[in-house]
């Protein structure tokens, strides 16, 4: 039996009062700041003065009429990649306007060399990577915290999202906006309407948060207004500019009305039959106050999300496979407990929303009614989502339910809770409630980057009594060193009913450490990192179950965009009884030390083909494994989309060797930025069936949207590929807003 050395047993005593110090040393420091109103490491804040215009400029991409020349300019770019703090190399100018209805913002993004930019990405929502692209970010309450975010690129692409807490919150929300874009032979220039019906804001604030950063995607090449350091994200409100002169703006729409109409075709393979259905649903929201939203979905249908990914477990834990429906992707950001990017995440997540309307086997549970409440007010962050589900096999129906408030606290941190009641999968009772607080400080140490946090939750439900987690974390994620510790101890019944645990009845300790020096000098090479890594499992009677340590030794940044990175792990499992992987392998109960190599490389964004492919090799359990992968897209046109990736396992045990491969097939036809076809083909060798999924995309009016999706999944019956399920239907909703 392997027991935890004494430092580790008293670890869990000193480390939860460490952080307590910690929090006390980093609350006094930015409490004095505040006092001082001084920083002398902070650069001031650039502003721009926006126009109020009667008639609204032709958005069209021209920004040839007059009236955006009696605008004042914005501009001055300073790069932050590769170098940090001079101009770009490019000049980047914007200036903005507004009437009763909308704000407009206008980009010259010049270049002395326009037929080398790069423009491939010509799909809503897709994230221009590999493009010349332009990043804005608004915070309309100037909060320094919130925000929303716009991408376009050359091609007139349309990309939003939410800032939540100053993080990037990904591309859950999809509002009503426009964009056109055109190259000519002075660079690419864009002109963006966003009607003040789309967003929240305070009528009476005149000044708002604004960034704006450019990619120059040939050179690697990034930038922005406002740049307080490469550390920083223009994604942190705290960091941003300002917009002035917003005066006497109009409330917005308080109604928003989105309803929908369905129709599918199902095929049952059994009995050689199909079968058709119809229906009508929406959603309704109204506007409370000018940032707190209700809204209700009835009849709740989500024939247009994408289908997951696929996945092959090979460790004796459960997978977690993200959220994709968009009404609950939308406003998730106020849900979010814990810490979030920069530090450790959660070891169990209090709400997980695809355990609402999904059956642990991914299979659409119907809901009949969700409702939903979401905003700010002052300085509360406030979300509620209520659910009727109906009845299914030996299911009842029932209701779900969960509330989340925090506080915003000091200039960039938060306290709150979390309280969940239902469980989705059983006709049991289950109550979960936490507390957390969140600390972050972009102005520590020369304007670096803290994060810390505290975080506790308990669970109860009909079978089993009162059980808890608790933990903390300190980071410093910034540019040349990353660093941090973290702690959680998680009880053996604790398992959230609406949330998501991986593993329960142990305590983790956790520690990071890497550096990552600039190589201004070697100029085919941008930076050298080395990292270090580790984590160590527990029982709650401090027996060491499994541990790992990771090492980048090293990672490589090349000038090109090519990086390569080798990596060591050692690792140590003891998994208490016999588990069976996917490809049907068992591995016995025991002790196992584990080494294994990898080495990664990534292809630069710059060229027709772009991903990566590695290899890894080493020890598994009580035998071999070797896995070899690789992820490659190949983009000739800006109307074609294409990528692949595969992978491939040998396991070599001592009473079996397998192979366990898994692909995937992409490919996007864009007719416009508002029109698309995809179609996704996955397959693996352990199910033995092909998935495909093919989805037509048109945004014929802003905001009134068509789709079309056909769902097939084949199985190999005696090597001929037989269809088992079809599924085709199509959406048609549209917007009102009064």
């Amino acid at each position: 039996m392997i027991r935890i050395p004494v430092i580790y047993k008293y670890a869990r005593i000193i480390l939860p009062q460490f952080i307590k110090a910690a929090l006390v040393v980093f609350t006094y420091q930015i409490t004095a700041d505040e006092i001082s109103k001084e920083n002398i490491f902070i650069k001031p804040r650039p502003s721009v003065t926006a126009l109020r215009v009667e008639a609204p400029p032709v958005i069209d991409g021209e920004l040839d009429e007059g009236v955006w020349q009696q605008a004042s300019i914005g501009g001055d770019f300073i790069q932050y990649e590769p170098f940090d703090g001079i101009k770009m190399s490019e000049r980047t100018e914007f200036r903005i306007l507004y009437d009763d209805n909308a704000i407009y913002i206008g980009i010259w993004a010049f270049d002395s060399e326009p037929e080398k930019i790069l423009a491939r990405t010509m799909s809503r929502d897709i994230w221009p990577r590999e493009d010349d692209c332009v990043f804005i970010v608004i915070d309309t309450f100037l909060d320094r915290r919130n925000g929303y975010a716009f991408t376009i690129n050359p091609n007139g692409i349309r990309y939003d999202a939410i800032i939540a807490n100053n993080n990037f919150n990904g591309d859950s929300w999809d509002t009503i906006w426009s964009c056109k874009s055109k190259i000519t032979e002075k660079g690419w220039f864009s002109e963006i309407a966003i009607p003040f019906d789309s967003i929240a804001f305070a009528p009476n604030q005149s000044t708002w948060g604004l960034n704006i950063s450019r990619t120059i995607r040939r050179k690697n090449e990034k930038g922005r207004w406002h740049n307080e350091g490469r550390y920083l994200k223009t994604s942190s409100m705290a960091n941003a500019g300002e917009i002035r002169g917003l005066n006497n703006l109009k409330n917005a729409s308080k109604w928003e009305l989105l309803p929908y109409g369905i129709g599918k075709i199902n095929y049952d393979h059994d009995v050689k039959k199909s079968s058709s259905s119809g229906d009508f649903g929406g959603d309704i929201s109204y506007r409370l106050a000018p940032n707190l939203n209700a809204s209700i979905s009835m009849n709740t249908d989500f024939a247009e999300t994408e289908v997951d990914s696929r996945q092959l477990n090979f460790t004796r834990f459960s997978l977690m496979y993200p959220e994709k429906r968009d009404f609950f992707l939308k406003d998730s950001g106020i849900f979010q407990f814990g810490p979030s990017s920069g530090s450790s995440p959660l070891p169990s997540t209090p709400f997980f929303s695809r355990r609402i309307g999904l059956t642990a086997n991914g299979k659409p549970r119907p809901i009949n009614l969700a409702t939903k409440l979401t905003g700010r007010i002052g300085k509360y962050n406030i979300g509620m989502i209520g659910a009727m589900l109906d009845g299914q096999d030996e299911l009842n129906s029932q209701n779900t339910f969960v509330t989340r408030v925090s506080k915003n606290v000091l200039e960039q941190s938060n306290i709150g809770f979390i309280n969940t009641i239902g469980d989705p999968n059983s006709n049991n009772d289950s109550y979960m409630i936490g507390t957390d607080f969140n600390y972050r400080n972009t102005k520590f140490l020369n304007g670096k980057t803290l994060r810390a946090n505290l975080y506790s939750m308990a669970n109860f439900d009909e079978n089993t009594d009162w059980s808890y987690a608790h933990g903390g974390s300190v980071y410093y994620p910034n540019d040349i060193i990353y660093t941090g510790v973290s702690y959680y101890e998680i009880d053996e019944e604790f398992k959230p009913k609406l949330g998501y645990t991986r593993r329960t009845g142990v305590r983790r300790y956790g520690s990071a450490f890497s550096i990552s020096p600039r190589t201004e000098n070697i100029k085919w090479l941008r930076k050298y990192s080395f990292a270090y890594f580790n984590h160590l499992y527990t029982s709650l009677n401090n027996e060491i179950e499994s541990q790992k340590h990771s090492f980048y030794i090293p990672r490589l940044d090349f000038e090109s965009g090519l990086q390569m990175a080798f990596e060591i792990e050692r690792e140590f499992d003891k998994p208490d009884q016999d588990f069976e992987i996917s490809g049907g392998g068992i591995v016995p109960a025991g002790e196992y030390w584990i080494t294994d190599y990898n080495l990664d490389i990534d292809l630069p964004d710059t060229g027709l083909i772009n991903g990566g492919f590695g290899y890894v090799f080493g020890d598994w359990y009580h035998g071999k494994k070797q896995t070899a992968y690789t992820r490659l897209g190949y983009d000739p046109i800006k109307w074609l989309n294409t990528s692949i990736s595969y992978t491939y396992n040998l396991f070599e045990l001592p009473d079996i060797e397998f192979d366990a491969q898994i692909t995937s097939l992409n490919a996007r036809i864009n007719f416009t930025p508002d029109m698309g076809w995809s179609h996704l083909i996955q397959y693996d060798n352990i199910s033995e069936s092909i998935g495909y999924n093919t989805r037509f995309f048109w945004e014929f009016q802003p905001g009134k949207k068509f789709y079309a999706v056909l769902r097939q999944n084949y199985g190999d019956e005696y090597h001929l590929w037989e269809l088992r399920e079809s599924e085709f239907s199509i959406k048609a909703l549209t917007t009102f807003r009064f």
